[in-house]
């Protein structure tokens, strides 16, 4: 029993007021990539969560298909055991949603195997619970999300875009780059806006869907790590269309007009950092 478990890329990311729960507001335009990671399922007969992965440093309670599980299991009194195997092709924070997309794939598996029957509805309900990107990964391709994550818009149109995906090997926790954005004393400022990107996603115009992309922790993120303006100078020299960090950072996703143009700075980029991938959208 396997699933594919996407990663996603923030097209445009919005920050607002920070709430008493600690959240904040966003309004975000988000769409899958075919990178992704490999969950397997297998039932146990003692009632149980093993976990193991390919990465031992997410065999714990803290992983989030781990908390998926268990929250299912609490909350619908399930006594089956099960194990799940997370095979990690996703950067650890990463600004990806590596782990919110595995607690997402958790959910939707487990309220099928284990004859739950809810809603989507009532799984978003549950995925805010885990995490803010959680919800967003229910539904997947492309969306707007607004709220502090649980408010998910799906697109009824979406553009495949060539995309490349630098990662340099720095690891930045979506908390810390929060606190960064709260301390930060000049807020990030644009005029560009979600309707912007989504006008020229439902109009399959790369050019224009390059033109709209903004991201709150850009500026943040590479003010803490200069290695992201290393990323971004190159993605300009080998064409990229536009450049940002992913998310809450630090990997860099440069977007191309062709899968040519991608696959030239592929090759010039995956000698020079960690984690260099070729993909598209959805």
């Amino acid at each position: 029993m396997h699933v594919n478990s996407y990663a996603k890329a923030n097209l445009y990311l919005k920050i607002g007021k920070k709430l008493k729960s600690g959240y904040h507001d966003v309004e975000s335009v988000m769409q899958l990539v075919k990178l992704h990671d490999s969950i397997s399922f297998e039932k146990l007969k003692e009632d149980r969560i093993i976990i193991e992965s390919n990465n031992r440093e997410l065999e714990n309670k803290n992983n989030l298909a781990y908390k998926a599980a268990e929250l299912l299991k609490k909350k619908f009194n399930v006594k089956e055991g099960i194990k799940i195997r997370v095979d990690k092709s996703i950067p650890i924070s990463a600004g990806l949603g590596g782990g919110s997309s595995n607690a997402a794939a958790t959910l939707v598996f487990l309220n099928k195997l284990w004859g739950l029957k809810q809603s989507q509805k009532k799984l978003v309900e549950l995925a805010i619970k885990i995490g803010s990107d959680v919800p967003f990964f229910i539904f997947g391709n492309t969306a707007l999300v607004e709220g502090i994550g649980e408010k998910v818009k799906p697109l009824k149109k979406t553009a495949s875009i060539n995309i490349v995906l630098v990662n340099p090997g720095i690891k930045v926790a979506t908390t810390k780059a929060y606190g960064w954005f709260d301390k930060a004393k000049a807020k990030p400022k644009s005029k560009k806006s979600a309707k912007q990107v989504i006008d020229a996603i439902t109009k399959k115009n790369i050019k224009k869907i390059a033109e709209g992309m903004h991201n709150d922790f850009d500026g943040i993120v590479e003010k803490k790590h200069s290695i992201i303006k290393e990323i971004k100078t190159n993605f300009r020299k080998f064409d990229a269309l536009n450049s940002m960090v992913v998310g809450s950072g630090p990997t860099v996703i440069g977007v191309f007009d062709s899968i040519y143009s991608a696959r030239e700075a592929y090759f010039k980029l995956k000698d020079l950092y960690p984690f260099v991938y070729l993909t598209k959208t959805f």
